[in-house]
């Protein structure tokens, strides 16, 4: 029986099909999650891309037509979601998805209203600085870690950051909102946000001034005095107020109680790169109770996590694997990937998409929705979607997932970034294999002859590499960023 005929037969049978495809593709040596997270970029680039704008809509109703609203796209929060899943696409196929990526960064100007990003792209839109946070942050991480040599999307990252930092009140504070200033607001994303941008830039930056923003900032933060952590919970409120001195999680007729996921995952990211750039453990520690805290709130083994795509779900996934690639503890790969594995088996409806609504009735990522059909579809929900298992993708195709704790912690390529010599070590010997470094594109640029002690990497233009080799007969692989010299 064709394929085309068991798709004429309905929706249901279609999803089960396709199930049945992905199975089959990591039957035959494909990582499923690569395959699961291709799947969906590509149906959002199908279904919901605007090519006249290079942009992408914000919804489809329940016949998978575009709701045409606000010029033909999304807000620029979804927009920023999207970028973040293209990121991790580009990482996980660069020959497919890096021009995407690329072309979908610079699209972003449309958003730009008075040197800002704004909510929407039709003239007068609001400016958020929780929006221009999440967009500079997703920008500076697709300029480090996919597209190092376009030094346009680095300035377009500092435009969301410079917005927040100047924003900065006597105590630190950042509200939500310009018509907020002075009121001695303390937002949770317009300051993490912010924060972790900083301690990213601290990486390859000479300048102590961003480490010092970014540490100052996770004091603030993380101080109980100022109520934006839960001392009893581990976990962070939605904002808190400085009221003549006095810090309160209400003011204005305001009360920033009230935890989402996506508020606590950030500042576990910020404690994981201020311990890599410092070295204090304190940190490390600090991120283990606050990442303990989230798994405890909201994840239930096997049974997904209890929260909205974007209000966290793909925060949690992201966080975990992020705290995986620091201290190699195999128990937050393993909360990921059964996150992203209940996504995939029980998280899409009839017509095969993710949840992607407001609501935690039918919008959370630990519900059955295998025989829901959706009066709507909204691009946010499928971009976060894609980027936590494409996250996961990336992570379990790299040998600190394929080869055990202990092996991958043993492998190890530095400087990284490098501009000349690159070093290749195994358990702190050269590696010994025939070693081959493939460019974005999937082309081979650079081959050596075993026993590899160093690469001459100084010939090959700026970009991120792929070096690979065999050990115990399987094909290891590592990244690396090439810098010009």
């Amino acid at each position: 029986m064709r394929f085309s005929t068991l798709i004429a037969r309905g929706p249901r049978l279609a999803l089960l099909v396709a199930s049945c495809l992905l199975t089959a593709s990591a039957a035959f040596g494909q990582n499923k999650y690569q395959v699961a997270g291709e799947a969906i970029l590509d149906k959002l680039n199908t279904k919901f891309y605007n090519a006249s704008k290079q942009l992408y809509v914000e919804q489809l109703d329940g016949n998978e037509n575009v709701v045409v609203e606000r010029g033909g796209v999304s807000y620029v929060w979804p927009a920023s979601h999207m970028l973040r899943a293209l990121r991790y696409g580009a990482l996980a196929n660069p020959a497919k998805y890096t021009e995407r990526l690329k072309s979908y960064a610079y699209a972003l100007d449309q958003y730009l209203q008075n040197g800002k990003y704004a909510s929407d792209i039709v003239r007068g839109a609001d400016p958020l600085y929780d929006d221009n946070a999440i967009v500079g942050l997703a920008l500076i991480d697709a300029y480090q870690q996919v597209l190092p040599t376009e030094t346009g999307i680095y300035d377009r990252s500092l435009i969301g950051l410079n917005y927040c930092l100047s924003a900065r009140d006597a105590s630190w504070g950042v509200p939500q909102k310009e018509a907020e200033l002075g009121r001695g607001k303390f937002y949770s994303q317009a300051t993490i946000l912010p924060a972790l941008h900083c301690a990213l830039l601290a990486k390859n930056n000479s300048d102590p001034k961003y480490l010092d923003i970014a540490k100052h900032y996770y004091e603030l933060i993380n101080d109980p005095s100022h109520r934006l952590r839960d001392a009893g919970t581990n976990l962070i409120n939605q904002y808190s107020f400085n009221n003549n001195g006095v810090w309160s999680l209400s003011g204005n007729g305001e009360n920033g109680a009230g935890y989402r996921a996506y508020q606590t995952t950030p500042d576990i990211q910020l404690a994981l790169r201020l311990y890599q750039r410092t070295g204090d453990s304190r940190y490390l520690d600090d991120a283990t109770l606050m990442a303990n805290a989230c798994l405890r709130q909201w994840y239930t083994p096997g049974k997904g996590v209890s929260e909205i795509s974007f209000w966290g779900g793909s925060d949690m996934v992201e966080m975990l694997v992020d705290f995986y690639e620091v201290d190699r503890n195999a128990k937050w790969l393993d909360a990921a990937r059964s996150i992203v594995d209940y996504l995939i088996d029980y998280g899409r409806d009839q017509l095969g998409y993710y949840p992607g609504t407001y609501s935690d009735t039918d919008g959370t990522w630990n519900l059955d929705r295998r025989y829901i059909f959706p009066a709507n579809v909204q691009m946010m929900g499928q971009a976060c979607a894609a980027a936590a298992i494409l996250r996961v993708a990336q992570a379990t195709s790299t040998p600190l997932a394929t080869t055990g704790p202990a092996a991958a912690k043993a492998t190890d390529l530095f400087p990284n970034p490098v501009k000349g010599r690159l070093t290749l070590q195994a358990n702190r010997k050269p590696i010994a294999s025939n070693v081959t470094v493939l460019n974005a594109l999937g082309q081979t640029v650079l081959t050596t002859h075993a026993p590899a002690a160093t690469l001459d990497v100084s010939a090959l233009v700026p970009g991120v590499y792929t070096v690979s080799w065999l050990a115990d007969g399987q094909r290891l692989t590592k990244r690396f960023v090439k810098q010009a010299d």
